[in-house]
């Protein structure tokens, strides 16, 4: 880069398309260093095959520059012009839609009594009612590790068809969701839907990481809607160890 803009870098100015400004980065850490190592290979490889291939070596180098200057500014031009922040942890979504063989107004009352979830949900530890409208939950893992808590409310309900959460503001685990309750045709029972949506911890790096992640957490309440299936329509109590 002095090489392409001494005068530029002379007088103190930044790079016209890779500002060196923290205000500008727009791409999380994950990524940035995915960047540096694709960047890296790409220039290696292209000085390697320069005298061999020079037009695919130029093309290697060129491409691996960019990475390089991409994961070392933190900066994408491309993410810029589509007003892109890769450095926000967006969230991530899960839907289950299954059909419970009991009447709607029993299957809300029973998932509306939140104390009931971990008799079915195996990463609930406990669920406690804290106000008129606010509850205290508390998710337990394995392997020794601390179990989290956070506080969430009620923002929207309808009673025997819908209700829907968010946890309050400075919760550890961000997280939103729905169940919705409706009749099932020729009257088999409920159909439910719920929608599940969180925000991983640690900013942009849980960003990278939630395609990991995500197949985990969405195997996990699956599990849980099985239980859930299961003692509604037969009564049996689910083992919730882990």
């Amino acid at each position: 880069m002095a090489l392409i803009y001494p005068r530029l870098l002379q007088q103190g100015k930044t790079h016209p398309v890779y500002p060196q400004n923290n205000k500008h980065i727009n791409i999380n850490t994950a990524e940035r260093i995915f960047s540096v190592a694709a960047g890296s290979f790409l220039l290696y490889s292209g000085i390697k095959h320069l005298f061999k291939n020079p037009f695919v070596a130029v093309s290697k180098a060129v491409a691996g520059g960019t990475l390089l200057i991409r994961g070392t500014s933190g900066y994408c031009p491309a993410y810029a012009a589509l007003g892109k922040d890769g450095t926000q942890n967006e969230a991530i979504n899960i839907k289950q839609y299954f059909t419970i063989n009991k009447s709607r107004a029993e299957v809300f009352a029973f998932w509306r009594k939140f104390e009931n979830l971990p008799m079915f949900m195996r990463h609930l530890q406990s669920v406690e009612k804290k106000g008129d409208n606010l509850w205290h939950w508390k998710a337990k893992f394995a392997g020794g590790v601390p179990a989290i808590s956070w506080n969430a409310e009620i923002v929207k309900e309808e009673e025997n068809h819908f209700i829907g959460w968010q946890s309050i503001k400075g919760s550890v685990i961000v997280n939103t969701g729905k169940v919705e309750f409706n009749d099932a045709p020729n009257g088999q029972g409920t159909e439910v839907q719920l929608v599940f949506s969180y925000h991983l911890p640690g900013g942009g790096v849980g960003t990278g990481i939630g395609w990991l992640i995500n197949p985990l957490v969405e195997n996990l309440i699956r599990e849980d809607v099985r239980n859930f299936k299961r003692y509604m329509e037969a009564g049996e109590v689910p083992v919730t160890s882990i």
